[in-house]
């Protein structure tokens, strides 16, 4: 396989379905869901001592998480940036599991939620993913079936969803990307590492009581 054709790329051959009203709202409800945890930052506490052992593996966890969500979801960028339901990827971190970009955001907010030093948060941020995301992958994965038929039922069939199966990895010698969009979506991903230290920092000014501490969570 020596060029962006070698990959067993499908080009569509029907037009893809129109957005659904969940995905529609995945952005508002994101967008609510981040609010609300963010006021539950600025309000609370975690219960782990300032610079124990506990809260020290927590941040170190959390960082290497975020920066993982952060370079994984940049990889997987690199190859459907541009492409979309044009074109069904199957090669790179797509050819391990079929949502490469969810697993790897799912890992980047566990990081983040971890930089808090509490447990509570990121078993908050996972259970909004667990329970919102499953009826995303469901929708563009209809939409996918209508733009690619058989050639998408094939590669559903012989790809896990969501956990990454390495034994299954493949890779072209080459791949045509899109700089502009790549350009985008890498500023994108920054924000995991951002958020993990702005979430950081807001634990450390608890600490300091610099700001209020309401009530303390574990």
């Amino acid at each position: 396989m020596t060029t962006l054709e070698s990959t067993n790329l499908s080009f569509a051959t029907a037009l893809p379905l129109g957005r659904t009203s969940i995905e529609r709202r995945r952005r508002p409800l994101t967008i609510f869901f981040g609010f609300t945890v963010a006021s539950l930052l600025l309000v609370s506490g975690s219960q782990w001592p300032p610079h124990s052992i506990f809260r020290e593996i927590l941040f170190l966890a959390g960082i290497c998480l975020a920066s993982i969500g952060m370079l994984g979801r940049t990889w997987c960028n690199l190859f459907i940036s541009g492409y979309k339901t044009k074109v069904l990827i199957k090669t790179g971190p797509y050819s391990m599991c079929r949502n490469p970009l969810y697993f790897f955001s799912a890992i980047g907010m566990l990081g983040i939620g971890l930089c808090s030093g509490t447990l509570t948060i990121p078993l908050l941020m996972l259970s909004f993913f667990a329970c919102y995301y499953p009826q995303i992958i469901r929708c563009e994965e209809e939409r996918l079936v209508a733009a690619h038929s058989s050639d998408f039922l094939a590669y559903q069939r012989k790809t896990s969803t969501f956990w990454p199966r390495v034994t299954q990895y493949q890779e072209p010698e080459t791949f045509t990307m899109f700089p502009g969009v790549m350009r985008k979506n890498i500023m994108d991903a920054f924000w995991f590492l951002a958020l993990a230290a702005l979430v950081h920092t807001g634990a450390d000014l608890h600490d300091a009581h610099i700001l209020p501490m309401v009530f303390e969570i574990w």
